[in-house]
C-alpha cells in the first residue's frame, strides 16, 4: 500500500508519501522507506507498486540523470528501463499483481515545471502530464484520500508549508494498516531541493539537499 500526493507549481513540483513498506506476501511492514527521490538538481522520482518493478531499473537511470539535466531524455530513458523490468517481472512471477505507477518532474526544456505520470497498465509507454495528483494502492482508498482533498484544500495558495501540513494530513486520515501515518516529502524548485519527513503527530523540519553536479555528456 502506498499513498501519493503532489502538487505543480508555477517555480516547482512537491511530492510526498508515506513511509510504509510492507514485504511482499507477508504481513511485515517497516516505516522507513523513501518512495520518492531526487535524480539530480532538475528532476525527481516517485512511485507506487511493486519495488521488485522499479528496484532494479532506479539505478540506471540514477546513473544516466548524472549525465544530463534533460528532463526529456530521463522519461524516455525511464520508459525503456521500465518496460523490460516490467516484462520480466511477469515472465519471472506469472499470475502475480503487477500494478505499478511512477512519477517523473521537474523542468522542462523551456524551463517550465512538470509532473509525468506512467503506469504498467500501457507498459510505462505513455506519459500522462498532471497539475494536482493524488493515488493510493489499493484503489479502495481513492475515494476517501479525494473526498480530504477536496474538502480540505485551497489550491490557489502559494505557501508550501501549506501543502506539506494538509498532505500529511490527509495521509494519516487512511484508515489502512498498510499505510504509515509518517510521511516523506521532496520539494523541487529553482532555488533547490528541499526534503521534509514528518512524523505520526504531523511535526515536520525542511531540509536543503546537496546534490552532485551533473556531468555533460
Amino acid at each position: 500500500m502506498t499513498a501519493l500526493i503532489g502538487k505543480k507549481f508555477e517555480n516547482g513540483v512537491l511530492i510526498m508519501a508515506d513511509r510504509r513498506i510492507t514485504y511482499r506476501g507477508t504481513n511485515v511492514f517497516k516505516d522507513h522507506e523513501k518512495k520518492i527521490m531526487a535524480l539530480n538538481h532538475n528532476a525527481i522520482f516517485a512511485f507506487a507498486g511493486v519495488k521488485n518493478i522499479i528496484i532494479e531499473p532506479i539505478e540506471e537511470i540514477k546513473a544516466f540523470s548524472l549525465q544530463t539535466n534533460s528532463l526529456e531524455e530521463i522519461e524516455a530513458y525511464s520508459q525503456k528501463l521500465f518496460r523490460a523490468s516490467l516484462e520480466f517481472f511477469k515472465h519471472s512471477y506469472p499470475g502475480h499483481d503487477y500494478a505499478t505507477v511512477y512519477l517523473l518532474a521537474g523542468f522542462a526544456a523551456d524551463g517550465t515545471s512538470r509532473v509525468t505520470y506512467f503506469s504498467s497498465d500501457d507498459h510505462f509507454q505513455k506519459g500522462h502530464p498532471l497539475e494536482f495528483f493524488y493515488k493510493t494502492f489499493p484503489n479502495t482508498e481513492m475515494v476517501y484520500l479525494q473526498r480530504y482533498l477536496v474538502n480540505e484544500i485551497d489550491v490557489s495558495k502559494k505557501n508550501i508549508d501549506y501543502y506539506i501540513r494538509k498532505f500529511s494530513s490527509a495521509i494519516r486520515q487512511i484508515n489502512n494498516q498498510k499505510v504509515s501515518k509518517n510521511a516523506y516529502s521532496i520539494y523541487l524548485s529553482k532555488e533547490g531541493l528541499f526534503e521534509t519527513e514528518i512524523d505520526e503527530n504531523g511535526r515536520f523540519k525542511i531540509i536543503q539537499l546537496e546534490m552532485k553536479e551533473h556531468k555533460p555528456r
